[in-house]
């Protein structure tokens, strides 16, 4: 049914509904992220573009682990509706209907309009326009909601709005509604006061129903708020119907209807000026065959495009309408201008201009603006063309400040190449495209800037299928999927891998992909022999040859990262200078489109990575290479060193010689884990690094020190597989300690997944390196780890006396955290035997000394296994307070882990009460956390929520309050 399903609402503030119920969705972040996933329905929102669309350009270095929080908590608040958002390695998708979202309900009822409105249907026109003017609810569209997303949607929002009322005004007009038109559009002359398509149709209303006085007062009115505010007067067609207006007599009547469009072309025939004879370029080159995908980029382009050649083409600030299309080489920035061009013919009758700037052509210099001004005088056939250039300016500007043109200004090297050739004013629409990002254009001109980024999977499948055949793809699409990856999904490197396919001496897509898997001769199979403007190598190395030599260098040295993201922090670590001078040269590097700006830092496409490694090898020594992945391994490992929790793992904690790179404090373990779960896919791929290089020594400490990160917060296999690694490389520098130490955690990691047979073996491995070492602090941690490992196995026999002993260990040596630790062993071994009073004699005073030696993880968990041991004994009271208090703290901490826990306790105590639905709530919430974390649990949960769903238990059943721990 209807009602069963979501509904979101985006025109006024944020809601949803499921099964006629409001939604709660949280904190004002979290709702502007479920906005942002909500009006980018069915598509994948990276976790860089989230965290962009909520904090903008500077977001804390905590933001990618809020960001987990609040999917998190939207999942909760959508739980029980089976699951609109999901997760993947890319990012987020929530999952909606066309008819499920207000603004996609408003643009299928805006075509349904105008599709009326074209078959001369105008009452069914106007009752569609009103359907979906009835979307909006009072107040701004996402009212509340923080960030650069939410601002840009309210902006979009009331334009669509005040296009839509627009529409509707000009067919009520033909309708002979003049009256109701007039009172209708007065209302939104105050928030629009500029507006003059808004008033040429609120004077046109106002002259039908006899009120010829209010229509020249509007008049007056706006020109005295132009002059006053802007500077400027009223545009030509709005003079010309004011002019219509005094003289009516000798006008007949369907000049009053004129729309704005009509009314501009009027104004252009009449004012074209004098040149040699008129000329209509039409200059655009050759659309792309078989353009694909870019709907939104596209959306954007036309958009502003068409707002251009509606009003006057200059925004409230007199400045020229332009749109810049940047990104890095490759991406398809002139395929989408010229593609947008095309689209757009038709709305610029006065022609379309084309220039190619030169800025990136590896076979000419950029075109100097003097240049591509006699190439633009020349295509309006200006006659004499003036030697001098800001004559040239002049002519340029004078001819075109009265016609509505489409420039198109391709390959632009930088601002001041382009500001010469901007007209300015009138009703052009200027479209660049260039991998800088023009700033000075955005800061001048309010030039609007459209960032094209690499293809989505789907798109770089289609321009496959377009390109190799779709039989083809379709027989190989576990290749064709890899294919793209590896292209990094540009579009030019898709095209040269098409033709290769096609073309080449391999018969299969997975040939080529086998090629392309060897990094070092990846960007020889991308390129086409003897054409260098297709080839991957060649466009980057155009854009490597426009540096200069710090930001070459830079770029050389960042190459050599081997992880996903690059913090200011890590640059300055790897180039070895202060924090600043690395800002400014990403900044450099951004600029040009060698780097990518995200929300935490700065990423490069895969391919300009194994550009850079490649001339690194050329550009920079061995030595010095070497040694910028040492300092930013050493940064690493010290920034993951918190206090003196591994000091008997002799880690490195005081600065090295000469390093003067400081690592990143953190005020709590919360902090800690956003930033382990912001940085994970850098620290994987450090730890891999490390082993490569022969740097053993950091990748066992790197992956012995996420052990707070993976145990609270990270996916169990991975763990696993990092653990591993690090235990190869201690193996290989024979360092038994680290192996005893990597050995304890593999029991932990190997217990998370059920796998208890392996974490046994490990850790008598470990034990065993212990004995040899006589190391009691080792053999106290392992003997716990070991029982607990029996424990989740159900094999108290052998699990109580090994706890038993390490907690003897653990009085002799007088470690309060060892003994915390095997206090906490002890009590839920007992809760899981029924024998609820002892659990509480060993639960209690591990509490107290957990609390003592501030270890929270510990702390969490006796709290959950006192809760339960109250639960056991039927005290309620306590049982929830202490569950209550896990909660808490694992919520404060960051520790995703416990507080799954602890709310499968809670939803225990709860069915107990009979108190089915809160029960419900808790084990899904927990469900959710656990499956995150590929958890054992996640079977116990799903056993309770099978019970809960089924008939009540009878009077006076119990739970089973076994768990792992």
């Amino acid at each position: 049914m209807e009602s069963d399903c979501l509904r979101v609402e985006t025109l006024g503030p944020l809601r949803a509904y499921a099964e006629g119920r409001e939604l709660l969705l949280g904190s004002p972040k979290q709702r502007a992220v479920f906005a942002v996933l909500a009006l980018r329905t069915n598509s994948v929102v990276s976790r860089d573009d989230l965290i962009d669309c909520i904090w903008g350009e500077s977001p804390p270095a905590t933001a990618a682990g809020s960001l987990h929080t609040y999917v998190s908590g939207l999942r909760r608040a959508l739980g029980g509706r089976g699951e609109p958002l999901t997760s993947s390695g890319s990012g987020y998708t929530l999952q909606l209907d066309p008819g499920q979202l207000d603004i996609r309900a408003v643009e299928l009822l805006a075509a349904r309009a105008r599709s009326s409105r074209d078959q001369q249907e105008p009452v069914a026109a106007v009752t569609a326009f009103d359907e979906a003017l009835a979307r909006w609810h009072p107040g701004c569209a996402l009212s509340g909601l923080p960030g650069p997303f939410a601002a840009e949607h309210r902006t979009w929002a009331s334009d669509l709005r005040l296009r839509l009322l627009l529409e509707r005004a000009e067919l009520l007009l033909k309708l002979e509604q003049p009256a109701t038109v007039a009172d209708q559009l007065r209302i939104h002359i105050p928030d629009n006061p500029y507006h003059e398509q808004l008033r040429a149709l609120l004077m046109t209303a106002l002259r039908r129903s006899g009120r010829t006085a209010d229509a020249l007062a509007q008049y007056h009115d706006l020109r005295k708020l132009l002059a006053d505010d802007l500077g400027i007067d009223p545009s030509a067609e709005l003079q010309a119907l004011y002019s219509s207006l005094l003289n009516s007599s000798m006008l007949n009547s369907s000049m009053l209807t004129d729309n704005a469009d009509t009314l501009a072309r009027r104004r252009h025939q009449a004012a074209a000026p004098a040149t040699a004879a008129a000329v209509r370029p039409a200059q655009l080159p050759r659309g792309v065959g078989g353009f694909v995908g870019r709907v939104a980029a596209v959306r954007q382009v036309l958009d502003a495009a068409r707002a251009a050649s509606g009003d006057s083409g200059v925004d409230e600030a007199g400045c020229p309408q332009i749109v810049m299309v940047v990104g890095v080489g490759g991406v398809g920035k002139t395929a989408l201008a010229v593609h947008c061009g095309h689209l757009l013919a038709a709305e610029y009758p006065d022609g379309q201009a084309y220039v190619n700037l030169r800025g990136f052509d590896p076979k000419h210099p950029a075109m100097p603006p003097a240049d591509a001004l006699h190439h633009l005088l020349t295509s309006l056939n200006a006659g004499r063309i003036p030697a001098d250039q800001e004559e040239r300016v002049a002519l340029w500007r004078s001819i075109v400040q009265n016609k509505r043109m489409l420039i198109v200004l391709d390959n632009a090297a930088c601002a001041d190449q382009l500001e010469d050739l901007l007209p300015g004013g009138g009703p052009s629409f200027t479209l660049v495209t260039s991998r800088n990002r023009l700033s000075g254009l955005a800061v001048r001109y309010s030039a609007r800037r459209v960032p094209l980024s690499p293809f989505t999977a789907e798109e770089s499948l289609k321009l496959l299928r377009d390109s190799i055949g779709s039989a083809r793809v379709g027989a190989e699409p576990a290749a064709a999927r890899r294919l793209a990856d590896l292209c990094d999904h540009l579009p030019l490197a898709l095209r040269i891998a098409s033709e290769q396919v096609t073309a080449g001496p391999r018969s299969r897509i997975a040939d080529l992909v086998a090629d392309l898997e060897d990094v070092r001769r990846r960007l020889d199979a991308l390129q086409i022999l003897d054409d260098e403007l297709s080839s991957v190598r060649g466009v980057l190395s155009w854009s490597y040859a426009r540096l200069d030599a710090a930001a070459a260098h830079a770029f050389r040295t960042l190459g050599l990262f081997p992880g996903v993201s690059i913090r200011v922090e890590v640059a300055a670590t790897l180039l070895d200078v202060a924090p600043p001078a690395a800002a400014t040269a990403l900044r450099s590097l951004a600029a040009q489109h060698l780097v990518e700006s995200t929300g935490g830092g700065y990423w490069m496409h895969d391919l300009t990575r194994i550009y850079a490694e490649e001339v690194s090898r050329s550009g920079e020594t061995g030595a010095s290479r070497r040694a910028a992945l040492k300092r930013v391994l050493r940064w690493y490992v010290r920034t993951l060193t918190r206090g003196d929790t591994y000091t008997r793992l002799e880690l490195p904690l005081p600065l090295a010689a000469g390093d003067r790179h400081q690592p990143l404090p953190f005020d709590d373990q919360k902090e800690f884990v956003a930033w382990c779960a912001q940085e994970w896919q850098n620290v994987a791929q450090l730890v891999r690094t490390a082993q490569r290089i022969g740097c053993h020594q950091q990748a066992w400490q790197l992956a012995c020190l996420l052990f707070d990160y993976f145990y609270t917060a990270g996916q169990a296999r991975t763990w696993v597989e990092t653990l591993l690694i690090g235990l190869r490389s201690a193996e290989l520098i024979g360092n038994r300690r680290a192996q005893a130490v990597l050995l304890d955690q593999l029991g932990k990691a190997y217990s998370r997944l059920g796998q208890h047979s392996a974490a046994v073996d490990r850790l008598q491995h470990g034990l065993q390196l212990a004995e040899s070492l006589d190391d009691d602090v080792l053999r106290t941690g392992l003997l716990g780890t070991l029982a607990a490992a029996f424990r989740q196995a159900e094999d108290y026999a052998a699990a109580l006396p090994r706890a038993g002993a390490a907690l003897d260990l653990a009085h002799r040596i007088g470690s309060e955290h060892h003994e915390a630790g095997c206090l906490d062993v002890l009590c839920e071994l007992h809760a899981e035997m029924g024998e609820f009073d002892e659990s509480l004699r060993y639960g209690r005073p591990g509490l107290t000394a957990a609390r003592s030696c501030r270890n929270v993880l510990v702390e969490a968990n006796i709290l959950i296994n006192l809760g339960l041991a109250e639960h056991g004994l039927d005290n309620a009271e306590k049982a929830l307070r202490y569950l209550r208090d896990a909660l808490s703290l694992s919520e404060s901490s960051g520790d995703h882990y416990h507080e799954a826990m602890a709310l499968f306790g809670l939803a225990k105590v709860h069915r107990s009460a009979s108190a089915r639905q809160a029960a419900h709530g808790l084990a899904t919430r927990a469900l959710l956390r656990l499956q995150e974390l590929e958890a054992e649990e996640v079977a116990e949960v799903t056993d309770l929520l099978r019970a809960l769903d089924a008939d009540p238990p009878p009077a006076g059943a119990k739970d089973s309050v076994r768990r792992a721990g």
